[in-house]
């Protein structure tokens, strides 16, 4: 009994904190969100973001991978430009279910994780078609934060941290989470530069980096 009353509970104070975590983007808010609707980046790392896109909003905004923190970043820049990239059909049917504003695409990337060594001798195999919305934008912030990466047989990050080099404008943010694992790391470092790394960020489900992008064509 008591752990249906908690779910309850949970299921009808998650969507209000998203609400306040947007307006009032304080550590104890977007602890409480993090923590009621289960979304995987802690609090400094989702900090960061907002200070970013708050900064520039209403801005174009980019996401790779829908999650449970999608309708915050759609909220919180009101007035912007907010796409997203999704590569699960299931994932992407019960996310944007919750939220009819949400604007989403679902992509095949057609690549295993296994594959990077290979992949990254060849740009064109990188490269792939995008909805027209996408590739015709120059994109102020891009958050990577899909499609899976945890295992070889997973679509892997390197489409997606690739394209994020190519489609945001100078001076744009671009977020990879996941860097401590192998292939984030060397993507980022390869496409991303060392010379344009802000900060990084610890956090319990992976390391963030935030890359300041000043000329996206070295």
């Amino acid at each position: 009994m008591r752990t249906t009353l908690k779910k309850i509970v949970k299921y009808l104070v998650a969507r209000p904190s998203i609400e306040l975590a947007r307006l009032w983007p304080v550590h104890v808010c977007i602890s409480m969100m993090i923590r009621l609707n289960e979304i995987q980046l802690s609090a400094e790392q989702l900090k960061a973001i907002v200070v970013t896109v708050k900064g520039k909003a209403p801005c174009k905004l980019l996401i790779f991978g829908l999650g449970n923190d999608s309708v915050f970043w759609l909220k919180l820049n009101r007035g912007g430009v907010t796409i997203f990239l999704e590569d699960n059909n299931d994932w992407f049917q019960r996310v944007t279910s919750r939220s009819e504003d949400l604007k989403a695409f679902l992509v095949n990337y057609n690549t295993q994780r296994k594959d990077w060594k290979m992949l990254l001798e060849s740009l064109l195999l990188l490269d792939m078609t995008l909805p027209s919305e996408v590739a015709k934008e120059e994109w102020d912030v891009i958050l990577v934060d899909g499609p899976e990466g945890w295992g070889d047989q997973t679509s892997g990050r390197m489409k997606s941290i690739y394209l994020s080099s190519r489609l945001v404008r100078n001076s744009g943010a671009i977020f990879v989470h996941d860097c401590d694992r192998e292939v984030e790391d060397i993507y980022c470092n390869r496409f991303l530069k060392h010379e344009y790394l802000e900060k990084e960020i610890t956090g319990p489900f992976g390391l963030l980096r935030h890359y300041h992008i000043t000329n996206r064509y070295t």
